[in-house]
C-alpha cells in the first residue's frame, strides 16, 4: 500500500512572510533533494552525518525516494520555496512487525530557513499524517541533547524525553550525548 496516500500538498506561510509548500517527495526530486541535503549537512553541527558520508547516487535517491513511497508507515516530505527544496522531513517506519506502529523522525533545512517555522510546519505535517494512519502510534527521534533549538522546537510539539545515551556522538575528538524523545500520537 502507498503510504502516502493520504497526504495532501500544504502551503504555509512562515515567519518571514514566505509561502512554503510541503509535499510528498517525489522519484523525479532524487537529484534536487541530494543538492539540498549536500548543502545543509555542513551548515549544521547537529546531523550525526559527515559531508563526505553522503556518496548516495541519483539512483540511489530514487530507491530511497521509493521506500518511502512503498511503505504504509513512511512518509517523505519535502519543503519548497520557488521551485527550490529548502528541507526535508522522513517518518521512517519499522519494518519489523513488533515496532511496525513506530516512526523514527529524520530533519534537516537550509540554514537561511532555519527558525523561519519550517521545522514547526514540517513536524506539524508529519504528525498530522501520523495521526491519520491506521498503523502509526509512536513517533521518535534522535537529538544532540545541545541542539536546544531542536529540543526546544519538539517539546513544543509535544515530544517527551524518553532516555540519554552520554558520549553517543564523537566528532573532532568531542563527544556529545544523544537524547532520545517520542510522541504518542494514537
Amino acid at each position: 500500500m502507498d503510504g502516502n496516500y493520504k497526504f495532501k500538498e500544504i502551503h504555509v506561510v512562515l515567519k518571514n512572510g514566505k509561502q512554503v509548500a510541503i509535499r510528498k517527495t517525489e522519484l523525479a526530486d532524487a537529484a534536487h533533494l541530494l543538492q539540498t541535503i549536500r548543502s545543509y549537512l555542513p551548515q549544521s553541527s547537529f546531523i550525526p552525518k559527515m559531508e563526505q558520508e553522503l556518496t548516495m547516487t541519483i539512483s540511489q535517491a530514487e530507491e530511497w525516494i521509493s521506500s518511502f513511497i512503498e511503505k504504509e508507515n513512511s512518509l517523505q516530505l519535502v519543503a519548497v520555496y520557488e521551485d527550490q527544496i529548502i528541507g526535508n522531513i522522513e517518518l521512517t517506519g519499522s519494518s519489523r512487525k513488533v515496532m511496525a506502529h513506530s516512526a523514527m523522525i529524520g530533519m534537516g533545512m537550509i540554514g537561511g530557513w532555519r527558525n523561519s517555522g519550517l521545522g514547526t510546519a514540517l513536524i506539524r505535517a508529519v504528525i498530522d499524517w501520523a495521526q491519520q494512519s491506521p498503523v502509526l502510534e509512536l513517533l521518535w527521534l534522535q537529538l544532540y541533547s545541545e541542539n536546544e533549538l531542536a529540543l526546544a522546537l519538539y517539546r513544543k510539539m509535544g515530544f517527551v524525553d524518553a532516555g540519554l545515551i552520554k558520549g553517543f556522538f564523537k566528532k573532532d575528538g568531542r563527544y556529545s550525548d544523544c537524547l532520545t524523545m517520542t510522541l504518542m500520537v494514537k
